[in-house]
């Protein structure tokens, strides 16, 4: 008798892909309760609670991404988490003006688009790309920033930089000044 072989337990990207697939799916289904919100349909209670249903499944679905994506990849899940927040009911949106309605579904759409966009990063991740690992600027990641950090003349220098700045505008400043001075006076505006 042939051994079956166990199914190999999903890895973390395969895991988070299957996550981020499902998120994507239940926020095409909330913009159908958006859409429904538009118009002067009947509302059940059973699409009420559907529609609460899907938003705390969201939550869910959003709290496991967040914990567990892959570093290198980002959910910014405020527009979101906003967006939930403005949602009370589907009864609520209806009652909302039509610009605020329009708002809303284009809030819908921005989120969409970024949640598909970490649908595609996953899958790219599965079938083999690692994303790389950026050190954030000044996270003294080479030695010369870990140098000027010891020694503090980072700050210094970046002081110095700021007043050069700082004098390179007032001069500007002064300068176009003095020509619309003197053009006023050859154009008698003064």
């Amino acid at each position: 008798m042939p051994k079956q072989e166990k199914p190999k337990p999903p890895t973390p990207a395969e895991q988070s892909l299957s996550d981020a697939q499902a998120l994507l799916q239940i926020w095409l289904r909330i913009k159908v309760y958006f859409m429904k919100a538009t118009t002067e349909d009947q509302l059940s209670p059973e699409d009420e609670k559907a529609f609460l249903d899907l938003k705390s499944e969201t939550q869910r679905l959003l709290r496991l991404l967040k914990a567990k994506l892959i570093p290198g990849l980002e959910l910014d899940d405020g527009k979101v988490q906003a967006l939930l927040k403005q949602s009370i009911s589907i009864r609520h949106l209806r009652e909302l003006p039509r610009m605020d309605r329009q708002l809303l579904i284009n809030s819908w759409h921005q989120a969409f688009i970024q949640i598909a966009a970490l649908v595609g990063a996953l899958q790219f991740v599965v079938e083999g790309y690692r994303p790389p690992v950026v050190a954030k600027a000044g996270a003294g990641a080479n030695i010369a920033d870990l140098k000027g950090g010891a020694s503090g003349s980072g700050a210094k220098k970046k002081q110095k930089k700021d007043m050069g700045q700082v004098f390179k505008i007032i001069f500007i400043v002064g300068l176009l000044g003095a020509a619309i001075f003197i053009l006023g006076k050859r154009l008698q505006w003064f």
